[in-house]
């Protein structure tokens, strides 16, 4: 066995320039993340994500390569004893994803669970004190882009109306949004970038650094998010109460006092939180609402778990009727728990929220340690103060989200696990590494030159194909737009030259031919990664041709189906373009999916979506009511044919249908309505009227007298059972 050694001198300095690289690699990463404007509507995230992956993809390869090259040894006694509740962690959930059911509809938050895990890891092998400053450094930078737009919002709402040119600038009426796409999402994203602040303006004050912590307190408060103003206070609670009390002696006669002026400001928030609740009771209906369900959930399988990624799927048979009131809608838009820690424990049982809070121990507890060697001497003030910013940002977010579902965005997410990941680094400080006395540096031959120039071709082929790709879907959609078409080009030729230029430079520094491999691989993903995006575009181009009853909006949904062939609410809406159109004459449309034998009409294409999509996700009401519609039209298209056998099996599988979609959503009265027309086609008056009546009289679980209300006072209902019992003399 081959002796180990410490790093030669070479070697550290070689691994110190990759690590530079990495922390500016994430660092422009995060400000891109955070700043990145949307394609089409302020709701469409996806670019973000795309940033995302492209990041941790190229940072990961840059650490993977690095420590393949200098055939390091990172798997030391120390290091496998100080990641070991993490490895836990992750090991019970890949491994609990696949003994759970709706593997491909879930499959989406197992990836994005891999690519946190592999941020982990970079970060913890990556970065040490000077690095973590360096990267909150591009966090301030971003929180600048984000409370400036922010502002900009403020004053387009209540002072200048027009200020702000978008078109997306009233999306959430009263409440702003910025860069970052929803309110609360924006609150979570200033709350850290808050902390950040603080951080670094203790350590260093500055004029500039005071205006941005106020932008972004604006900016929290004009959320209008009170689960965001319950976590500012009880961070800066929790920053101030470690702050006073810890830090320095000069505090040590009024330590009382400060704790007083903290206890004092912590109870004004949570007064006010509440006063303002009292305005706006329906959010925290809804939150109680969703906690019960979120609760049967945990009771139905409380040790295990249903599996990652599960809730959004299996919620919908638990969703309570008053949440349909609350949203205004009868779809699946509830995805989350709106709590963090429930959602965790739905999700991976009491077993995976153990090893949750394990984590969150195991990095307390080093922080607390850590703080005590740091925090008492004046000469290690700066590295107190980094280790107090790395511990309150993080706490801050999971604090909010025992209200919220930010978390889950990605932006929130990012920065959430780099900080966590920085926290550790503080906590234990830098992991061992070593390095084999074999372990050779091997020159660069000709070999090695060739396989550079084969895998700088193919980057150059990469980014052709993007360039292509983006180029299809941007003309189309922004062609009346010039300002929207070039703003977008803009940022997409700089961010996919600036991420080839930094892989062929680094790959050139390698020098084993394998390393290439890595590189390579990430390439791919990182190219692979652009294809939801692509995916989001053509969904969105389809939803706005569909709406326009533009018959090539299947095309666009067969597009984007290619690219994202796991997504049931991309069969559902397709399955919906198919109904509306209802061409009846037998085709074959390659372009929209048809496979390549047979003739079809929209019909049997409606069909065969609705039925993948279930295939998915069984308990989605709306597709339930959507195959019930669907059949409904074919036992109807069958009688006109007079076909009256194969009419009548198709009323009793829409009946099925429409019931089953009942029983998870029993307030939607189309599906009453559709119920009765069937019976009236039945010459069934009395079951017609039964069912407008199951709607008048609202669900039995339902208790709210405004919500009963909404059914006893509908005035289509009422004429709807005025008409069938005149028709039938009732």
């Amino acid at each position: 066995m081959a002796k180990k050694k410490p790093l030669l001198k070479a070697e550290a300095e070689r691994e110190s320039v990759c690590g530079d690289l990495i922390t500016r690699w994430l660092g422009l990463a995060g400000i891109l993340l955070s700043a990145a404007l949307f394609l089409f509507n302020q709701d469409s995230a996806q670019i973000k994500i795309t940033v995302f992956y492209a990041a941790v993809f190229g940072a990961f390869a840059f650490w993977l390569s690095d420590i393949f090259e200098r055939r390091a040894n990172i798997f030391s006694a120390r290091n496998l004893a100080l990641l070991f509740p993490f490895a836990l962690y992750f090991l019970y959930t890949v491994i609990s994803f696949f003994l759970h059911p709706y593997i491909l509809a879930r499959l989406g938050s197992l990836i994005r669970f891999l690519a946190y895990s592999a941020l982990f890891v970079t970060v913890i092998f990556s970065f040490n004190n000077k690095r973590a400053s360096k990267f909150i450094k591009y966090v301030l930078a971003a929180a600048w882009v984000v409370s400036l737009y922010g502002a900009v919002q403020i004053l387009d709402r209540y002072l200048l109306p027009g200020i702000d040119v978008f078109k997306w600038t009233d999306f959430f009426r009263e409440r702003i949004f910025s860069t970052i796409a929803n309110p609360n999402f924006l609150a979570d994203f200033c709350l850290f970038s808050f902390f950040a602040a603080l951080g670094t303006f203790l350590s260093k004050p500055s004029k500039s650094l005071a205006a941005l912590m106020i932008l972004l307190v604006l900016n929290i408060a004009f959320t209008l998010s009170k689960g965001a103003w319950l976590a500012l206070a009880a961070g800066l609670a929790l920053f101030g109460f470690i702050y006073f009390n810890c830090f320095s002696e000069k505090y040590k006669y009024h330590r009382l006092k400060y704790n007083l002026i903290i206890s004092a400001v912590l109870l004004i928030a949570v007064l006010a939180s509440g006063i303002f609740t009292v305005k706006r009771m329906q959010s925290v209906n809804f939150r109680l609402s969703t906690w019960r369900s979120a609760a049967e959930m945990i009771e139905a399988k409380p040790v295990f778990g249903m599996g990652k990624g599960s809730f959004r799927y299996i919620y919908t048979a638990y969703k309570r009727p008053e949440i349909f009131y609350m949203e205004g809608l009868h779809n699946g838009e509830t995805q989350h728990a709106e709590n963090y820690l429930l959602e965790q424990t739905c999700e991976l049982g009491i077993v995976g929220l153990g090893l949750f809070l394990l984590l969150l121990i195991w990095q307390s507890l080093a922080f607390l340690n850590r703080l005590k060697e740091v925090a008492s001497s004046p000469q290690k003030r700066n590295d107190a103060l980094l280790l107090l910013t790395c511990f309150t940002a993080p706490a801050v977010i999971y604090i909010h989200n025992l209200v919220d579902v930010s978390v889950y965005f990605i932006s929130t997410a990012y920065f959430l696990t780099v900080f966590n990941g920085i926290l550790f680094v503080l906590n234990f400080g830098p992991l061992e590494e070593s390095s084999s006395r074999e372990a050779k540096e091997p020159s660069r031959g000709k070999i090695f030159k060739a396989l550079y120039f084969i895998f700088a071709a193919f980057v150059l082929f990469i980014i052709c194909l993007l360039a292509r790709e983006f180029y299809e879907m941007s003309s189309p959609a922004l062609k009346d737009k010039a300002f929207y078409f070039y703003f977008y080009w803009f940022f997409f030729i700089i961010s996919v030259g600036f991420e080839a230029w930094v892989f062929l430079s680094r790959a050139w520094r390698l020098r084993r031919p394998a390393s290439l491999l890595i590189f390579t691989f990430a390439a791919i993903l990182s190219y692979l990664s652009f294809q939801p995006f692509r995916s989001d575009f053509y969904t969105a181009a389809g939803a706005g041709l569909a709406g326009r009853s533009n018959p090539a909006a299947p095309s666009y949904y067969y597009k984007a189906l290619r690219l994202n062939p796991f997504s049931p609410s991309l069969y559902q809406f397709s399955g919906i373009v198919f109904q509306n159109r209802a061409d009846l004459s037998k085709k074959n449309r390659p372009y929209e999916g048809d496979e390549p034998e047979g003739l079809f009409n929209d019909y049997d294409r409606a069909l065969k979506a609705y039925k993948k999509s279930l295939s998915l996700i069984p308990n989605d009401t709306m597709i339930h009511y959507n195959l019930g519609a669907l059949y409904h039209d074919m036992a109807k298209a069958s009688a006109r044919r007079g076909n009256m056998k194969e009419a009548q099996e198709y009323y009793n599988l829409s009946e099925a249908s429409l019931k089953r979609s009942l029983l998870l959503d029993p307030v939607y009265d189309n599906a009453y309505y559709q119920l009765a027309n069937i019976a009236l086609e039945h010459n069934d008056y009395r079951l017609a009227a039964n069912w407008v009546n199951l709607y008048i009289q609202g669900p039995e679980e339902v208790s709210n007298p405004l919500y009963i209300a909404k059914h006893r006072n509908d005035p289509k209902a009422q004429n709807h059972l005025r008409g069938i019992k005149a028709a039938g003399g009732l």
